[in-house]
C-alpha cells in the first residue's frame, strides 16, 4: 500500500511540473513555428509569464503586391534576458496556420540566412536587438496584418517569459504594370561551402538586367558583382542569373543586394545575408564505421601490448609437485624420516606433513 502511494505522488509530481513555467535554455532551433510554438519551445503562450519587453515592427521598403519588403523586429527593454531570445514573425494570433507563409506571404531569408518565421539569436548586453526579414508580399491588394512574439528565459533558467507586438498594418499596393522583381519560387540561400566559388544562382521577373552589389557584413563599400543571364530571354526579358561572388573561408557571412531594371523602372531590393559552412562529410557510412571499427581495434591492440611491457616481471617459483601425490600410496620409513617411498615410481619424495622432533 505504501509502495502505491509512492508512485502515485510521484507521478502527480511529474504531472504538475510542467506548471511551473520552466525555460528551455538550450532553445529548439529555428523553424516553422505557430503562435503556440507547438508547446515545445517554453510551454503554451497562456502558461509562460509576461515579459516586460518592447516589441516593434517596421518596413524597410513600400510594400508591392508580390514584391520583396524588409519586415524589421526589434526588441528592447528586456530586463533579464537570457542567453537565447527566440523571435516569430506571424500573420495572426490564432495559434495555428499563422505563419506569414499560411497567409500570403513568401519568405525569401530569415535574420539567420535561412527561411524560417522563427529564429533564435543572442541578446546582446545592452537589451536591444533588431532581426530583418526579407518577403514577397501577398498578391492581395490592401491591408494585412503582421505581429512579432517572443520567448525567452532569465538569466537563472528557471522561468519562461513570452511577449507579443500590437498589430503592424502593412499596405500593400498594386503593382505598376511591368515592375521588375524577385521569382515568387526563389529563396536566397543561407549558406555555401568555405571555399566554393560556383555562381550564386537568381530567379526574377519583368526584368531585362540585374546589379549584384555585395560585401563582408561589417564593411560599408560594396563591390560589384560580374552578372550574367543563363535562360533564354524574350523581349530581352531574362528569368534566371548567375553572380559570382568570392569564395569565403571560415565564419565568414557575406551580406549582397540585387537591383531589378527594366526599360521603365530599377528596383532596389533588400540587403540578403548567406553565411559559409564547412564542406559536408562525402563517403559512404558504411565504409566509415568499418574505418572507425578498424581504429578502435588498433588502439586496443596498442593498450594492450603496451601493458604487456610496462606491467612489472612476474617472479615465478618451482611448483612442488609432491602435494599432488595420492599419499595413501605411500610408505613411511622409519630409517629414513622426513621422506616417503612411492612404489609406484620407485622414487623417494618429501613428506609435506613431517615435522622435526614429533612422534
Amino acid at each position: 500500500m505504501n509502495r502505491f502511494v509512492i508512485v502515485t505522488l510521484l507521478c502527480i509530481s511529474l504531472v504538475l511540473a510542467p506548471g511551473s513555467s520552466l525555460a528551455n535554455p538550450g532553445g529548439n532551433g529555428d523553424a516553422d513555428r505557430d503562435y503556440s510554438c507547438g508547446g515545445s519551445c517554453h510551454g503554451d503562450p497562456s502558461l509562460s509569464m509576461p515579459s516586460d519587453a518592447t516589441i516593434e515592427i517596421s518596413l524597410g521598403n513600400q510594400a508591392f503586391s508580390g514584391q520583396a519588403v524588409s519586415v524589421e523586429v526589434t526588441v528592447s527593454d528586456v530586463s533579464s534576458p537570457s542567453n537565447i531570445i527566440g523571435i516569430f514573425l506571424l500573420s495572426s494570433l490564432n495559434g495555428n496556420s499563422d505563419t506569414p507563409e499560411d497567409n500570403g506571404w513568401h519568405m525569401i531569408q530569415d535574420p539567420n540566412g535561412g527561411s524560417s518565421n522563427y529564429i533564435e539569436t543572442k541578446m546582446p548586453s545592452s537589451g536591444t536587438i533588431t532581426e530583418t526579414w526579407v518577403l514577397l508580399s501577398p498578391e492581395t491588394i490592401g491591408s494585412h496584418n503582421l505581429f512579432a512574439e517572443i520567448h525567452h528565459g532569465s538569466y537563472g533558467g528557471e522561468k519562461a517569459y513570452s511577449g507579443v507586438s500590437e498589430a503592424f498594418e502593412v499596405t500593400v499596393n498594386d503593382v505598376p504594370e511591368g515592375l521588375p522583381g524577385m521569382s515568387n519560387e526563389w529563396v536566397a540561400p543561407s549558406f555555401r561551402v568555405s571555399g566554393d566559388d560556383s555562381p550564386l544562382h537568381i530567379s526574377t521577373r519583368n526584368s531585362t538586367d540585374i546589379s549584384v552589389e555585395w560585401m563582408i557584413e561589417g564593411e560599408w563599400n560594396p563591390t560589384s558583382a560580374p552578372v550574367q543571364c543563363t535562360s533564354d530571354s524574350e523581349d530581352g526579358v531574362c528569368n534566371d542569373w548567375e553572380a559570382r561572388i568570392p569564395a569565403t573561408m571560415g565564419e565568414i557571412e557575406i551580406i549582397y543586394r540585387i537591383t531589378t531594371f527594366n526599360e521603365s523602372f530599377s528596383i532596389e531590393q533588400p540587403w540578403l545575408k548567406m553565411g559559409t559552412a564547412p564542406p559536408p562529410f562525402e563517403g559512404d557510412i558504411w565504409s566509415a564505421r568499418a574505418h572507425s571499427f578498424a581504429f578502435a581495434l588498433l588502439v586496443i591492440s596498442m593498450l594492450v601490448s603496451l601493458q604487456g611491457r610496462l606491467s612489472p616481471a612476474i617472479e615465478r617459483k618451482d611448483i612442488d609437485q609432491t602435494g599432488l601425490v595420492n599419499n595413501s600410496s605411500l610408505i613411511r620409513s622409519e630409517d629414513n624420516p622426513g621422506w616417503l617411498w612411492n612404489p609406484e615410481t620407485e622414487e623417494w619424495v618429501e613428506d609435506q606433513g613431517y615435522k622435526e622432533g614429533a612422534e
